[in-house]
């Protein structure tokens, strides 16, 4: 009896867990790629010395979008005319959303609009303690118009006084 109820609560596992990973994944290797380096152009200016109001800025989600933002823009300018970087953002939970736009919402509030699954469209809003934020290659489709293609999948980055696309 007792591996009865070992074998079924295996299963309940293993069921819950294809649910959690249910993102579509179309992370492949890049031949000859490799992460930018952590160079100073790409790292977010810290002032020597700031007010205690500064100080927590720095801390806002505005402050992590723009670290992101930043990255993507590394990642674009070194990949192949191939791929283009994309993000993945995993909530507390394991809810994994493709990544269309971010938007600071509050000081440390971030919108998250983007697909689940199988392009299921969707809008949600998170503390931003609560998301693992995941740049990683996306190869563009082979027989696709690769301009067409780029402008169709951006990663829209939005701030109360700017926004921009990648």
């Amino acid at each position: 009896m007792s591996d009865n109820k070992s074998e079924s609560k295996k299963s309940i596992n293993h069921v819950n867990q294809q649910q959690i990973n249910y993102l579509p994944r179309q992370m492949v290797p890049v031949p000859g790629f490799r992460p930018p380096a952590l160079a100073k152009e790409n790292r977010l200016k810290h002032p020597n010395v700031c007010s205690r109001e500064d100080e927590n800025e720095f801390r806002s989600a505005g402050v992590l979008l723009e670290a992101l933002a930043i990255e993507a823009r590394a990642w674009s300018e070194k990949l192949p005319s191939n791929f283009r970087p994309a993000i993945v953002a995993i909530l507390h939970g394991g809810v994994q959303v493709e990544v269309r736009s971010l938007a600071q919402v509050s000081f440390d509030g971030i919108r998250i609009e983007g697909t689940m699954g199988e392009d299921i469209p969707c809008s949600m809003l998170a503390h931003q303690d609560t998301i693992q934020l995941i740049c990683y290659a996306k190869e563009l489709d082979d027989h696709a118009d690769k301009e067409l293609e780029r402008a169709k999948n951006p990663i829209g980055f939005i701030w109360a006084d700017h926004d921009e696309e990648i």
